[in-house]
């Protein structure tokens, strides 16, 4: 320890903590977009069908160049980055093939289910990428079912952040700079998608409190405060462990 993986609601604020946790612990950071990064940096598109074998010797390349502590994101949302990432695409292929928005959009929309409806060997890249960053430690990893993928290992901590519908739409108001019937669905969108990823691959419920250290509701708690609360357990549990 510390390995800290993260579940969290949208607009709970849960990946802004995980970033401050990783920041003041200095530990490691990986999230969804950190690994989809990876996959590209390894040749590894999610929709391509490749064998296993090639794909995993491609990967474990990928990550020694990496290097064991990537540089910590300077934006905590990974969904702001994945929309700051989708936006360059599109102003590379307007500009490049000259296309329009629209059929820019629509070329690239193919791709919009496969974050949250991937394939059985974009799973098995992600569950790679997960524990080889759990056995290197020192990491703060959040989402992608890291709670499943290291359940049990005494090494591990397990945090989820929640908070109430209403909570989440303002802090997603105040974030992304949108009207309140957009936020809301993206909250909604974004619970069902999360939901339905750990029930798929998982066949577990992602709010049951007992796959869980420790549950942080965020509706009252001020997120900094959640950060030294988060902290305590962790050094409290490193310290009380056998070989500490």
């Amino acid at each position: 320890m510390p390995v800290i993986t993260v579940s969290r609601q949208r607009g709970s604020m849960g990946s802004y903590i995980a970033l401050e946790v990783a920041r003041q612990l200095d530990l490691s950071y990986l999230d969804r977009e950190i690994i989809h990064s990876v996959a590209r940096e390894a040749g590894v598109e999610p929709e391509a069908v490749q064998a296993i074998e090639e794909r995993a010797g491609r990967l474990a390349r990928t990550l020694r160049l990496l290097g064991a502590r990537p540089k910590l994101p300077s934006l905590a949302s990974a969904s702001l980055r994945e929309q700051a990432s989708f936006d360059a695409h599109v102003r590379s292929l307007m500009e490049h093939e000259s296309l329009s928005q629209e059929v820019a959009v629509a070329r690239l929309g193919g791709d919009a289910g496969l974050d949250y409806l991937p394939r059985l060997d974009y799973l098995e890249l992600v569950t790679s990428v997960i524990l080889e960053q759990a056995e290197q430690g020192q990491s703060v990893i959040v989402g992608r079912g890291g709670q499943m993928i290291l359940h049990g290992r005494p090494d591990v901590f397990h945090l989820q952040v929640i908070a109430r519908f209403e909570t989440r739409v303002y802090n997603i108001i105040q974030r992304e700079d949108v009207k309140w019937r957009e936020a809301a669905h993206r909250v909604r969108l974004a619970d069902e998608q999360r939901a339905g990823y750990m029930r798929r691959f998982y066949n577990v419920d992602w709010l049951d409190s007992s796959l869980y250290d420790m549950v942080l509701n965020t509706d009252r708690l001020p997120w900094h405060t959640a950060v030294d609360l988060v902290m305590e357990a962790v050094q409290s549990l490193e310290a009380a462990a056998p070989d500490a």
